[in-house]
């Protein structure tokens, strides 16, 4: 169980903290093993240089938290409001993760990488996601808008609606047939 205020260089394995306090702790290299801190309140904590592997941080509560160099592998992340979080330093690492229903909007999210990770419903809006790469991930209803998508890479993402003419999308790559999804917004038929 984690009770302590402050955790430095440790590794925890296999913890359950379903809806546990965390308000104000600090984690720094800290690793979490397939834990399950669903439901807890991570208000205004601070986690630098933390890894999550295989955890589930469905309904984590994140309003004020500092999350730099933090990286998050086969992880469940379902109904996260990432909008929330302390932007200052703010450095995220997604891969292979199930980051359904996620509120990403009004972040500097630049170089962010969500590699094969399965981002369905999520919402970004007025979020720049510069340099952004979403390979491989399955975007199915997942909303941008007014974003910047300036170099973004989106090779090989299956199910994403992008409208060209609300977000920038100067220098962004795409591979085939995906990009077709890009002249939805326009009404037009392709044969």
């Amino acid at each position: 169980m984690i009770k302590e205020k402050y955790f430095e260089n440790q590794t925890f394995k296999k913890e359950v903290c379903i809806s546990s306090d965390l308000k104000g702790t600090s984690f720094s290299r800290v690793i979490f093993e397939s834990c399950d801190l669903s439901q807890s309140l991570l208000l205004n904590a601070k986690l630098i240089g933390c890894k999550f592997l295989g955890c589930n941080l469905s309904l984590i509560k994140l309003e004020g938290a500092r999350l730099q160099e933090v990286e998050f592998e086969n992880c469940k992340l379902v109904g996260v409001n990432f909008s929330k979080v302390d932007p200052l330093f703010l450095s995220l690492k997604f891969k292979n993760c199930l980051i359904d229903l996620a509120n990403f909007s009004d972040l500097q999210l630049k170089g962010t990488t969500f590699l094969n990770c399965q981002i369905r419903e999520a919402h970004f809006s007025h979020t720049s996601l510069t340099e952004a790469v979403f390979t491989g991930s399955n975007l199915a209803g997942t909303t941008f808008h007014n974003c910047n998508l300036s170099k973004a890479v989106f090779t090989d993402a299956l199910n994403y609606t992008i409208d060209p003419t609300t977000n920038v999308l100067k220098r962004a790559r795409f591979s085939s047939p995906g990009v077709y999804s890009l002249l939805d917004h326009l009404g037009i038929i392709i044969d």
